[in-house]
């Protein structure tokens, strides 16, 4: 999975790791809205983890990020449905033609543990975006995850986390790693 994000981080760590960090202060839903619709727009496929306590904006990021890429339903935390898909339109982004062709919303709050997850076919959504089961073929998904660490067990090794920090009303410290 390839994501540049050169243009937006405010603070970056982790400089001489493997893993790459980026923080990014949001003063706003709306800066939340537009990081996550940059996010979209550089993103291949891939797994994106959303984490961050109750509030913090982990449903605003994916909206944003859905939008990014044309879907036109409304989204909104699939709490009760567990897993959404979204066909994404065929597209240009500006750059190239969009390789993404389904966006997946994952919310895991009402599951115990990666148990509950194998039942409802979260190893063949893993393999649509690339995972280890996809057999080296070319992934044409995007899944974005909330409340990723009830089914950590399961969760594919390449991927990236986005951890959302409640600062006050608005502001918010979202840290980028593993792009």
């Amino acid at each position: 999975m390839r994501v540049n994000l050169s243009i937006c981080p405010k603070e970056t760590e982790g400089a001489g790791n493997r893993s790459k960090m980026v923080i990014y202060h949001s003063n706003s839903p709306k800066d939340t809205q537009r990081l996550a619709a940059k996010i979209a727009r550089e993103t291949e496929s891939g797994v994106i983890l959303l984490e961050g306590e109750l509030g913090a904006g982990k449903t605003t990021f994916v909206q944003a990020f859905a939008r990014a890429l044309g879907v036109k339903a409304k989204v909104k935390s699939p709490t009760f449905n567990i897993i959404k898909k979204y066909k994404i339109p065929f597209r240009s982004n500006g750059y190239s033609l969009m390789a993404i062709r389904y966006l997946y919303h994952i919310d895991c709050y009402r599951l115990k543990d990666h148990k509950e997850a194998i039942p409802l076919g979260i190893q063949d959504v893993f393999s649509a975006a690339g995972g280890p089961a996809s057999g080296g073929k070319a992934s044409q998904s995007v899944v974005l995850i909330e409340w990723p660490e009830r089914i950590s067990k399961v969760l594919p090794k390449k991927r990236i986390r986005v951890h959302i920090d409640h600062i006050d009303k608005n502001k918010r410290k979202i840290t980028i790693s593993n792009f």
